[in-house]
């Protein structure tokens, strides 16, 4: 992927990266606010935008790995995206295993060592942030199988009508309650649709509106942009609806899998295509979007450990109010995490552990 750089992808790649990081930094406390409290309702509005980081990790994937101009290797995507993710997925996950230990203040002994850590990589799941990898690797496993079928348009736009209705629309209108619910939640749940459903519609999206972005006019770019604006602010509202009524946290939109979440995400992503001619005419901007774009995948795999850093010196979001605490530690998390991966980066035995 980063030998392989096209500009508005890096610029996505970027804000990706930063909207993970505050899905966890939003997360920190949103659970103890009180949901009747302009903080709660501030806190979701972050949450709510940051969910579209994965869906956007996922769309740039697959605008990669999908162009029908490029051949793919059976040998190649195994060894280099397949195992690749595999391996440093186990390799993270028993690094942060080890983190884990020491925030519980645990003992190193061959037994705790062998349940925590040995065992843990078999029976486990992995810090929380650690599921990207093998999902990522796993796609990149059918990609030869789908190569062919999603070069296509008329069947990239049916599988994406597909994806939309039965792993989006229909989960999201099934939290509310209307008439008929549950004939229809029956049907859905009698008939699966696994096929349509997880983040395999994202990594189709990402590249439908890659290949055929010549085909986004103006026009309806700008529909897209009040859909996504339209939609975020929709999810705001709906999610602190949502807590009063229930008295707790509504996570109904909080995710990518919410109607809300897939139109914010495509608007980003087609509002960085539109800015790919400034930053391709700007050899500075070049640059530096190429750097920060370079160092994104490290910043994933360890802004967790700068979240933990922070913390234990004090900076937590309950410092103030989070208009100004979510975005503030959010930079703060992203400038040590893209330090700590230019660091690795420079190092030629670690650099595979950050690529």
């Amino acid at each position: 992927m980063q030998k392989e750089r096209i500009v508005y992808l890096d610029l996505v790649r970027i804000i990706a990266g930063i909207l993970v990081i505050m899905v966890h930094i939003s997360a920190q406390r949103i659970e103890d606010l009180t949901v009747g409290s302009m903080a709660f309702a501030i806190t979701n509005a972050f949450n709510c935008l940051s969910f579209s980081g994965v869906a956007l990790f996922v769309m740039i994937s697959g605008a990669l790995a999908l162009r029908s101009e490029r051949e793919t290797d059976l040998k190649t995507l195994l060894l280099h995206r397949t195992i690749h993710f595999f391996v440093l997925y186990y390799i993270w996950k028993a690094f942060y295993q080890v983190i884990t230990m020491l925030e519980k203040g645990e003992s190193f002994t061959l037994d705790s060592i062998k349940n925590d850590v040995v065992l843990a990589l078999i029976q486990q799941r992995g810090y929380y942030h650690l599921w990207f990898l093998p999902m990522i690797a796993i796609l990149y496993m059918a990609v030869p199988l789908m190569k062919k079928g999603f070069a296509e348009k008329k069947l990239c736009q049916y599988f994406l009508i597909v994806f939309f209705v039965v792993a989006l629309f229909v989960p999201t209108l099934l939290h509310y309650d209307f008439k008929f619910k549950y004939l229809l939640k029956d049907f859905f749940s009698y008939n699966d649709f696994y096929l349509f459903r997880g983040y395999l519609g994202y990594f189709v999206l990402g590249h439908y509106l890659h290949n055929w972005r010549g085909e986004m006019t103006a026009k309806k770019r700008m529909l897209l942009y009040a859909a996504g604006g339209f939609c975020f602010l929709l999810a705001c509202v709906l999610g602190t609806l949502d807590a009063h009524a229930t008295g707790q946290t509504s996570q109904h939109l909080n995710t990518p899998f919410s109607v809300t979440t897939f139109f914010t995400a495509t608007a980003l992503f087609v509002a960085g295509q539109s800015v790919d001619g400034k930053i391709a005419a700007s050899e500075k901007a070049g640059k530096i979007f190429g750097f920060l774009a370079g160092t994104v995948f490290g910043v994933y795999l360890l802004h967790p450990l700068a979240i933990l850093f922070l913390e234990s010196v004090g900076l937590k979001t309950s410092l103030c109010t989070p208009v100004l605490s979510i975005p503030l530690l959010t930079v703060c998390t992203a400038v040590l995490s893209v330090s700590a991966a230019a660091l690795i980066l420079k190092v030629p035995i670690l650099r595979k552990l950050v690529q």
